[in-house]
């Protein structure tokens, strides 16, 4: 067995000053695994509008080739960023200050080897739903190029700078239909995040 007197990390995770939120779409199923570990939580008893936290948007996903004891994994590449978002009652708060603080991160931070998102618990979050088909989004985007000279700008300007772009036929439809009100905002959103502060509205629930 090789000795190895130093170990150097390949991920270095600040921890979050506050905690980390679960939707409530995510939180029973979540709050039920954490609490086998003994990781506390507490339930979001009020909702609350436009609240400061970290997101993750992973800007690539990579899908095992197949299942590993029952579950697909994911290696997720992207990054945390400051933005908006509503936390509605029902939600779980995540304390980091808890003796299972560690423990807490390597099974919440989405890069973490063996953290929930690694293990496939959230890929639902990473496949694309709802797309249009070619021959309609052609359509869209001609319209829209017609309604918006600014867009066109953009679109030429991209074209002309970006070699990778323009001999895309998919990316150049992604660029309209992010535009479009039919595009998915949370497509490749983490269903979990990082806040500053413990919320208010929180109460002790397990």
């Amino acid at each position: 067995m090789p000795l190895r007197l130093q170990v150097t990390p390949s991920l270095l995770i600040k921890a979050p000053l506050g905690g980390y939120v679960i939707p409530a779409a995510w939180a029973a199923e979540v709050g039920a695994r954490l609490a086998l570990h003994d990781i506390r939580c507490e339930a979001v008893r009020m909702a609350s509008e436009a609240v400061r936290v970290e997101a993750f948007r992973a800007s690539d996903v990579q899908f095992a080739s197949g299942p590993f004891e029952g579950r697909m994994r994911a290696r997720l590449t992207g990054n945390w960023r400051r933005e908006s978002q509503d936390i509605g009652a029902g939600a779980l708060f995540v304390p980091i200050a808890q003796p299972t603080a560690r423990l807490l991160m390597h099974l919440l931070e989405p890069q973490a080897t063996d953290s929930f998102a690694t293990w496939g618990f959230f890929n639902a979050c990473f496949e694309e739903k709802e797309y249009l088909e070619p021959y309609v989004a052609e359509q869209i985007a001609r319209t829209m190029l017609a309604r918006d000279p600014s867009m066109r700008e953009e679109f030429d300007r991209r074209l002309s700078s970006d070699p990778a772009f323009a001999a895309n036929p998919r990316a150049r439809l992604e660029f309209f239909l992010r535009r479009h009100p039919s595009w998915d905002s949370r497509l490749n959103l983490y269903p979990v995040f990082r806040v500053d502060e413990l919320l208010v509205s929180a109460r002790s629930a397990r």
